[in-house]
This record gives structure tokens, sequence and C-alpha cells, in this order.
């Protein structure tokens, strides 16, 4: 239940959806479907200020432009903007794509599969993504197999584009980190349960995933990914490996 300071302080989320400090004008545009479901702010006002966003998916500064592009799907499928202000404002979004940055490739796949982009928008850049399929940093490499099932789902990539490079998630099992190893039995595992990866080819980490079950490291596991010890086993089971 919202307390009445918060309802009454309306002059205050008004003013903020217009703070000249681009970060915490950001922080503002977040709350916007709470302001409206609470009744602080209505549909009409946050609909025409929507320049205050826009404005935001085109600014200089880096970090406020990329988490700004985060919502634009969001406020899209609300009908806050438009998808020609998304059309209009693309390019800007571009040189993120272009320099590999997978927050950025996901918020224009999300906007592809909203219908707000064109599949080829990203789909002439696929070598970039693919890139990071084999990328040196580990933590790179899992993020970019964990987007493969969304890229097919938007028709960016086909299953061509990754099949010579499984090798590189699956050595992920063999690292030492145990969260970088967790993190990697994670992905592994949706990427199986989606068909991008075969009952074959994990299969030769069975003895793996029974070592797994033994050690400490499935307590690790279930707590990082909000999940139990017996759903885990039923997920390694219906792939085969146990």
């Amino acid at each position: 239940m919202v307390s009445d300071a918060i309802k009454n302080n309306r002059s205050y989320y008004i003013k903020s959806l217009a703070d000249d400090d681009e970060f915490s004008r950001l922080d503002a545009w977040y709350k916007v479907n709470f302001l409206i479901e609470n009744n602080i702010l209505d549909r009409d006002y946050v609909v025409n200020h929507k320049d205050l966003f826009l404005d935001l998916l085109t600014t200089d500064d880096e970090m406020v432009k990329v988490h700004a592009w985060v919502l634009a799907r969001r406020f899209a499928d609300a009908g806050y903007i438009s998808k020609e202000d998304i059309e209009k404002r693309k390019d800007y979004l571009l040189p993120y794509i272009k320099a590999g940055d997978l927050t950025a490739w996901w918020n224009a796949d999300d906007l592809i599969n909203g219908k707000y982009l064109e599949p080829d928008y990203l789909r002439k850049y696929k070598d970039i993504f693919i890139e990071k399929l084999h990328d040196s940093d580990i933590g790179t490499l899992t993020d970019a197999w964990h987007m493969i099932p969304l890229m097919l789902r938007d028709n960016i990539i086909n299953r061509d584009d990754y099949v010579k490079y499984k090798s590189h998630i699956l050595s992920v099992l063999d690292q030492k980190n145990p969260y970088i190893r967790l993190n990697g039995w994670e992905t592994i595992i949706n990427l199986t349960e989606a068909g991008v990866l075969s009952r074959e080819d994990v299969a030769p980490y069975k003895d793996k995933a029974g070592e797994l079950l033994k050690g400490d490291d499935i307590i690790k596991l279930t707590s990082l990914f909000d999940t139990t010890v017996e759903k885990f086993k039923e997920r390694l089971k219906n792939i085969g490996l146990i």
C-alpha cells in the first residue's frame, strides 16, 4: 500500500521526470509504471511529456543512454512512446551494437521481438555477436551463449552460425572458479532444454554432473539461481545427465 506521503508528493515526481541531471531523470522514469499504477501520475501526462524520456535515448552520457534503451520496449508496449519514436533514434544504439555490447544487443533484439525494429537491424552485424561465442572472457562468452535462443527466435542468427563453437561453452564446465562453472551449468542446461545443444553434446559431462550433485557446489547453485536441489536434479534428468 502506497503511503499518503508518497501520494501527496506528486510535484516531486513530476520535477524528477524533467531533472537536469540525466541519471536522476532516468531513475525517475524507471518508476513511471509504479507512479501510474498508484494514481500518482496519469498515463496522459507521461505520453505528453515523453520527450523528456526520449532525449535520454540520444544523450552523450553512455551509461544513461544504454540503460534508457532498456526501457524502450517496455514503454513502447505500454503506449508511452511509439514505433516511430524508436525508428527515429535507432542509430544512437548502433555504436554499442557494433562494439559488441551485449546489453545493447539484448535491447535491440527485444525491440525486434516487439516488432519495433526489423531483424536486419541486427542481422547485418551478426558476425560481431558470433565473435562473442568464442570470446576469451568467460563471462562474455557465457552471456552470449545465454542469448542464442533469443537470436534464433528473431532470425538474427541460424544454427550454422554457432554450431562450430559448441566446445567453447561446454569448456566452461572445466573452469576452476565455482561461480563461473555454476553459471556455465545453468546456461548449458538452458541451452539443452531449448534445443541449442543436444543430449549428445552434453553426454560426456555426465560424470561431472554426478560430482556436482555430491559436492557443496549444488548448494551454491540452487542459491544463485533461486531453485531447489530437487528441481535442479529433475532438469538434469530431463536432459539425460542423471
